[in-house]
């Protein structure tokens, strides 16, 4: 049975954290830390991030369009992307030296065209194992929980959350609003302290 985890990250956590990867660029490369910035910014799922395909995305409309195939709802998704996350996939973009990935391998690996699923839990593992991290310990997946806990802090209402974590609504809201909320995600994705 797993186990539910209830870790999530504070501000001052998110600061630390970020202030020890530029610290230690040579350690957490710069893909991997625009991945963790993503992931911290869209909230979305680990495998959904690095299987990312550019012909997802239109970046002249800040658009990324997950596919049903991708999606664990089954359904497709579209995340609004302000102008500083499209700046980040700008960058990647270039850096992807024309891959179809958004993050791809830089191995020679044959079990994945883009980054493993383990590369960004074993860089942060690394820093723990260090002692560079000097906050509790947490992982990729915290970084979710981080963002929803986050978006229920800012006021956003629970049915716009749920639906930025890309999940389905439950009962019969969920049976009869097919409504995609996207402006409403938009403005949340937006909202600073």
């Amino acid at each position: 049975i797993e186990k539910s985890r209830r870790r999530w990250l504070s501000e001052e956590e998110i600061a630390h954290f970020f202030s020890v990867l530029r610290a230690y660029p040579d350690q957490f490369v710069l893909d991997n830390y625009q991945a963790c910035t993503l992931l911290l910014c869209l909230g979305v799922r680990k495998s959904e991030l690095l299987e990312a395909t550019w012909n997802e995305f239109d970046l002249d409309k800040g658009i990324w369009i997950l596919p049903e195939e991708r999606s664990k709802t089954d359904e497709p998704l579209a995340y609004p992307l302000d102008e500083y996350l499209v700046n980040i996939f700008q960058q990647l973009k270039w850096r992807s030296c024309g891959s179809e990935y958004v993050f791809p391998n830089r191995r020679a690996s044959k079990r994945y065209g883009h980054i493993s699923p383990d590369t960004l839990n074993a860089a942060i593992n690394k820093l723990f194992r260090e002692n560079k991290l000097e906050i509790p310990h947490f992982t990729v997946h915290d970084l979710r929980r981080t963002f929803r806990s986050h978006l229920s802090s800012l006021g956003i209402s629970d049915h716009i959350a749920e639906r930025c974590l890309n999940h389905k609504i439950q009962g019969s809201k969920g049976a009869y609003d097919v409504y995609d909320y996207f402006a409403e995600r938009k403005e949340a994705h937006s909202k600073r302290d």
